[in-house]
């Protein structure tokens, strides 16, 4: 990395160019974002994982530094005194953002210590964080699991600048409570609140629901926290609880529809849809759950799961769950999580990854617990309208996932299971390599076996791989009825 060095006023080495910033006791240590793309300027003492360009009006209009769940940056300031300003925001929604800042005490030892963490914020805004002249090698990460951009870096040096103390901010989601009023909400939606709420108090308790779309409109996180509690509606197709949280919420633990609570046992769903309509296409957003589950002896039939990224969140390591005759509609990791989760006989829908429908879908993110058995899948049915499908990639910890007897239906549209970066299963992991992905007698429409006899697929992750043979073989000895 380059040292930026120099005295107040003059531009440091390496540093002359249209975008230095040459006030007095300034030390610009990168480029400005809104004025340049990193890769123009590739030697200004700076490393990161990955950047972001997006076009105005698109997400929050953010350039930069993309801090995600492995994002981060570093580089080495002057060894002098000063402030670090940091101007940064979330890059979708309107969920709060923070930075973490670290020092390394030399290059060699690499031993880290945390320097300060900024306020959160929503929106871009500028937080300063005071240095040392000591603290010269600098580490960024976000603080937050919210998706950050880090648009500009300055160190002003010499600047006695405090850090004003952080605001607490409104929280603007319009969230489910056990005692809210309906008087807001459509009749049958209301009904479904009562019904619930006084469910919620007692437990074992069944909810019987007629043909009607249950809209609860902005409000996210619907949430069982009684044990036995069973939802039972006329018809899959005709009974839809639905809500549409702003665009701009997107999120895995804010948006969700309907929320089963940590640890709550034996919730029965059946002959219903659960909806998120939140507007996936809209600037290109994101993470949308309709059911997520935190509990465990879940039982879903006929039940049909609606949204586009992480439809289904499964959230309880350790926890047992059971889908029959199902649907999930998604594009993105929308079967997703831990635990043990088994789905028979169930519908995977992969909707258009975008609105030109082009792009690809992965149906699965699986981050097992250690000793989860992960996702199997037992004569399920794909469909997509996307034409390039991932059968999943990992996510965390453990991550297992199998598909047996699958049947590749034609019938939406045309897609393949390989493509840039998926082989049947997508290459690159995220926070881990997976443990366990199989394939077993995948077939086409009319029952032909289409799966190949071998697939080894070497999984990437950072400087780690992992290669496996995702083709699972039958034992020898398995009666051929079981081979179905």
């Amino acid at each position: 990395m380059l040292s930026v060095s120099g005295m107040a006023g003059e531009k440091a080495p390496g540093m002359e160019g249209e975008n230095m910033i040459s006030s007095a006791g300034k030390y610009d240590l990168l480029w400005d974002y809104s004025e340049a793309a990193p890769s123009a300027n590739p030697d200004r003492g700076l490393s990161y994982s990955s950047v972001v360009n997006d076009a105005e009006g698109v997400k929050n209009g953010l350039k930069g530094i993309k801090l995600n769940s492995s994002g981060w940056c570093s580089f080495e300031k002057a060894p002098v005194a000063g402030v670090l300003k940091l101007t940064f925001g979330p890059r979708s929604g309107m969920n709060p953002a923070s930075l973490h800042v670290s020092a390394y005490s030399g290059e060699d030892t690499r031993q880290v210590t945390t320097i300060g963490v900024t306020c959160e914020v929503r929106g871009l805004q500028t937080q300063v964080i005071p240095l040392t002249a000591e603290q010269n090698i600098i580490y960024i990460t976000r603080m937050l699991n919210i998706e950050t951009v880090l648009q500009r870096i300055e160190f002003v040096a010499g600047v006695q600048e405090t850090p004003q103390p952080c605001e607490k901010l409104e929280n603007l989601l319009k969230e489910y409570t056990p005692d809210m009023r309906t008087d807001s909400l459509g009749k049958e939606a209301a009904y479904f609140i009562q019904a619930l709420q006084a469910a919620n108090l007692k437990g074992d308790t069944t909810i019987y629901l007629p043909n009607g779309v249950y809209d609860l409109g902005e409000m996210v996180l619907t949430a069982i926290t009684a044990n036995g509690i069973s939802i039972i509606g006329e018809s899959m197709e005709g009974v839809i609880i639905r809500n549409q949280p702003d665009y701009r919420l997107e999120s895995i633990d804010k948006s969700a529809t309907l929320r089963i609570a940590p640890g709550v046992e034996r919730t029965h769903l059946e002959n219903l849809t659960i909806q998120n309509a939140l507007d996936y296409y809209k600037d290109d957003n994101g993470r949308a759950v309709a059911l997520w589950d935190q509990g465990t002896k879940t039982v879903c039939k006929h039940v049909r799961l609606m949204s586009h990224q992480d439809t289904y969140y499964s959230d309880q390591e350790g926890g047992s769950k059971y889908f029959e005759d199902c649907e999930i509609h998604g594009t993105v990791d929308f079967i997703c999580g831990d635990g043990n989760v088994y789905f028979k006989n169930c519908l995977l829908y992969c909707e258009k990854r975008s609105k030109n429908g082009e792009g690809t879908d992965a149906l699965t993110a699986s981050g097992a617990g250690k000793d989860d058995k992960g996702f199997v899948f037992d004569g399920c049915t794909i469909q997509s309208e996307c034409p390039v499908v991932s059968l999943g990639r990992s996510w965390k910890k453990y991550p297992k996932c199998v598909f047996l007897n699958t049947r590749l239906d034609f019938s939406a549209g045309e897609f393949r299971l390989e493509g840039k970066g998926i082989q049947r299963w997508t290459v690159q992991g995220m926070m881990a390599l997976p443990e366990c992905f199989g394939e077993y007698r995948t077939m086409d429409q009319e029952g032909r076996v289409v799966s190949p006899e071998t697939n080894e697929v070497t999984f990437v992750l950072g400087g780690k791989s992992r290669t496996m043979n995702t083709i699972l073989a039958a034992p020898p000895d398995l009666p051929l009825e079981g081979r179905r």
